[in-house]
């Protein structure tokens, strides 16, 4: 039977399973973790699977991510997975560790050494923690919070538990995403697309020669059809399920 003193975090830890549990959306758990990395102090997160053999880019394994966009162009562009001692370690062990960037990439070569301690320098991402996960399948993934600084041991189990959690969830999600097939029409994507590049609907109205309130239409059927209530949210699911590029 838990202490008094153990109630407080045996308290946080079903709160948190609770909250997981009820994710309806990839969005809702995007903005989760958007929220908890906020709250750590750190910059980033990612959530990604753990690549076999002929994925090498970074790009192809994201489930949902806040890293900028241009750095992970720029990640793959330099082929930054490939030999990557982050991915060698969670392909080995399923422990989760601190890692700092500099450290890590001690014995890689020096070309691209210097390329990705710079890079994540640029973007505060210099340290963080790695929380190799799995799902119910066996598919194994992984969670990332990066930033300025390394997490306690408690910090630690607390965040591995929540990657255990939302890992598994997100999964629940993708599977039943698989068993909806959802077909766009040409209208649809080309509006979505120029929504994810920042236009407003005025503005696309005029480039696809429609009228704003045809554009509004389209764009309403395609929120309804990724099961989502906002644009923002129609543009993170059709990205992450590479409906649309940008």
């Amino acid at each position: 039977m838990p202490s008094e003193k153990d109630m407080p975090l045996e308290a946080e830890f079903n709160r948190i399973e609770e909250v997981a549990a009820g994710f309806k959306t990839h969005y809702e758990v995007f903005k989760y973790v958007k929220r908890l990395t906020q709250d750590l102090g750190m910059t980033a997160f990612l959530i990604m699977t753990l690549p076999s053999v002929d994925v090498v880019e970074i790009g192809a394994t994201k489930i949902i991510t806040n890293w900028p966009a241009e750095m992970v162009d720029y990640y793959d562009a330099h082929n930054l997975m490939v030999d990557s001692p982050v991915i060698r370690r969670m392909l080995r062990s399923t422990s989760p560790f601190n890692y700092d960037v500099e450290a890590i990439n001690t014995d890689r070569g020096e070309g691209k050494k210097s390329t990705v301690i710079e890079l994540f320098r640029r973007y505060g991402m210099e340290r963080g923690a790695y929380f190799p996960v799995h799902d119910a399948a066996a598919g194994r993934g992984a969670m990332s919070i990066s930033g300025s600084r390394n997490f306690s041991m408690v910090e630690m189990a607390k965040l591995l538990f929540i990657a255990t959690l939302i890992y598994d969830r997100l999964s629940q999600l993708t599977l039943n995403e698989k068993h909806k097939p959802v077909a766009f029409t040409q209208s649809e994507l080309d509006c979505l697309r120029m929504t994810a590049g920042g236009r407003k609907s005025s503005e696309i109205a005029k480039l696809l020669d429609l009228s704003e309130s045809a554009v509004n239409n389209q764009i309403g059927s395609v929120i309804r059809k990724l099961g989502c209530t906002t644009r923002t949210q129609a543009v993170v699911s059709a990205l992450r399920l590479n409906i649309i590029r940008v």
